[in-house]
């Protein structure tokens, strides 16, 4: 018995208002394992091979289709592009690669058909400082979640958690450049990067927007959009991207996390300027936990989460944005101005034109005050639309059980790298009520999912390969063969509350390796 909780619909279109979709796999019934799988020990087997001249990911798809084997590795490691001589005979394929590769700093591991090829964490290269901290309220002393945490100037970047916590590791080269807190309504606060690993305690102070007489009056909210459609070009990247990321799927049944997934993935990121092509996502390595005990749990399962988030672009996918196609759909509003990323910014807020039901949003977008780019967007679906949203969400559905979804929300922010701005992060809020009609149970499930871009770089077209990628009808957690220990060792992440941390404890850790 299967439901599909849909937030994106024709994959055709690449209009935003029709594009946002996670589908959710819901199975009742104590805790189910929908990934358990026959495994062959790759490196026990033998092999052989010729190839004259062949790109190492060329190579790789090759045996992934000829050995049903399949690769993960992270792009720091391994030059997908670098043409090999590959000719082997009977060979350990672990060994051989090991040879061909030729760097005593990485480890190659199977997790069932999956061969992985990363750094040793043991052997990790010196020269990393680790920055860890929490930033709270100046006036309350309360933590502030979600406060952006980049180095000036440059790509890498995380973020704090619900908690106010964060975690960051830099490069050595990186001392004395600017450290970077911003968050939406607080001045932004830049210290030097100390020189060793440290612990530190950052407070911001709110600010109040003095208004010149001119902004006090009102400004036409439709001028402000069609300026940021404009200056589309100026503001975001013409090139093609390889982004670094960090995913998190979260599910809570009745206010107790049940199921965590974690990943780091890259991501190709099409260039702005280019209406075609959409964005690919290379799962790198990651890890899940489970909750184990008496309670009777729904299992979600959610399908292609980090795949249909990289596709959360306003920028790309146009939807509320005017001179797009659907944009006749809604109406513009000046809510103010606000301050975010040390920046004046126009509040615009948007609504439907006639809510009638259609899969329909309203939220505020946030403008900076000089280049008319577009900060950050918060938006959920309208009233009406949640009323009817069976109609989006669900894909399946059976007679023993029901689900309505209730409430629906997303954020999403962009930072500034060099003169351009660049996706920063995106996250999503599903809540929805689960009915077995059967045995008379309702309970409530909240599943959010969040990523993270840490790192960047400008590529080539193409720089993620179909065969290497993550596909729409993945489940995050079944491409999570088993708990890595290592998860964390040289990765920028969003660190994890207290809550979450319990799904990892050594006991779920331990039992997760047994499964």
């Amino acid at each position: 018995m299967a439901y599909c909780s849909t937030h994106m619909a024709n994959q055709n279109n690449l209009y935003f208002s029709r594009k946002f979709l996670i589908t959710i796999y819901i199975i009742i019934g104590g805790l189910f394992n929908s990934f358990s799988q026959s495994t062959t020990k790759v490196f026990d087997q033998k092999y052989s091979f010729s190839y004259d001249s062949i790109s190492i990911s060329a190579f790789m798809d090759s045996l992934a289709t000829n050995f049903a084997i399949s690769f993960s590795y992270d792009a720091s490691v391994v030059n997908g592009d670098s043409i090999i001589y590959a000719v082997a005979d009977s060979v350990n394929l672990d060994e051989w690669l090991l040879e061909l590769l030729k760097n005593k700093q990485i480890r190659i591991h199977q997790r069932a058909n999956q061969i992985i090829i990363s750094y040793d964490p043991f052997r990790l290269p010196p020269g990393t400082i680790h920055i860890e901290g929490i930033v709270k309220d100046a006036l309350n002393n309360s933590p502030l979640p979600m406060v952006n945490i980049g180095v000036e100037g440059k790509t890498i970047g995380t973020t704090t958690n619900n908690q106010g916590y964060f975690s960051v590791s830099l490069p050595q080269k990186l001392i004395d450049e600017n450290l970077v807190f911003s968050n939406l309504g607080y001045l932004r606060k830049t210290i030097p990067i100390p020189p060793v690993d440290t612990f530190l305690n950052i407070t911001l102070q709110e600010t109040s927007i003095p208004l010149p007489e001119v902004l006090v009056r009102y400004i036409n909210p439709n001028k402000i959009m069609e300026e940021v459609v404009r200056r589309i070009p100026q503001n975001y990247s013409s090139s093609p991207l390889l982004l670094s990321a960090f995913f998190r799927e979260s599910i809570q049944q009745d206010q107790v996390y049940v199921d965590v997934s974690e990943a780091v993935i890259e991501i190709y990121k099409p260039p702005y300027n280019h209406s075609f092509g959409h964005e690919k996502v290379r799962f790198v390595k990651g890890r899940k936990g489970k909750t184990e005990g008496d309670m009777k749990l729904i299992d979600f399962k959610l399908q292609g989460g980090p795949l249909l988030f990289s596709r959360i672009d306003v920028i790309r996918a146009g939807g509320f944005l005017p001179h797009q196609a659907g944009n006749f759909k809604y109406k513009y509003t000046f809510n103010g101005m606000d301050y975010e990323q040390g920046r004046n910014v126009f509040v615009v807020g948007f609504e439907p034109v006639i809510d009638d039901g259609e899969l329909l949003y309203e939220g505020e977008i946030r403008v900076d005050e000089k280049n008319f780019a577009i900060i950050s967007v918060d938006f959920q679906m309208t009233k009406k639309t949640i009323r009817k949203s069976r109609t989006y969400l669900i894909r399946k559905d059976s007679r023993r059980y029901r689900a309505r979804p209730y409430f629906a929300k997303y954020h999403i922010d962009y930072r500034p790298w060099k003169d351009k701005l660049i996706l920063n992060s995106v996250r999503g809020e599903l809540k929805m009520k689960i009915t077995d009609r059967k045995n008379k149970v309702r309970s409530i499930f909240n599943t959010v999912s969040e990523m993270l871009i840490t790192d960047l770089r400008e590529v080539q077209w193409k720089a993620i390969k179909w065969s290497d990628s993550f596909k729409e009808n993945y489940i995050l957690s079944d491409q999570i063969e088993t708990y890595d220990p290592d998860f964390w060792s040289q990765y920028n992440i969003i660190a994890p509350d207290e809550s979450i941390k319990k799904i990892f404890s050594p006991t779920t850790e331990s039992q997760n390796k047994q499964k």
